[in-house]
């Protein structure tokens, strides 16, 4: 019978060598991950100060376009009001 080419791969292979490798792949793996965890963190730090900064952008337009159309404004509350007085009538 003939040993499979992997048993014959790690037969030729000493054995602290396979141990140095798997600590060096384990270190790196544990770098890697930092890495990434460091990058997610920042990632996600920058989307929120940009939807910060969105929000504050729609609310300031918001503000600015009531100011300047009072009567649109009002117009739009109060047909909002009807449709969802409507809404709550039928449901």
């Amino acid at each position: 019978m003939t040993a499979s080419p992997t048993a014959a791969f790690k037969a030729a292979l000493p054995s602290g060598d396979l141990s140095d490798q798997i600590a060096s792949l384990r270190a790196d793996l544990s770098k890697l991950v930092d890495t990434l965890s460091e990058d997610v963190t920042k990632g996600l730090s920058r989307a929120g100060q940009q939807i910060e900064r969105g929000g504050h952008d729609a609310r300031t337009t918001a503000t600015n376009t009531v100011l300047d159309h009072p009567l649109a404004a009002v117009g739009l509350a109060v047909g909002v009001g009807l449709l969802l007085g409507l809404v709550a009538r039928k449901a």
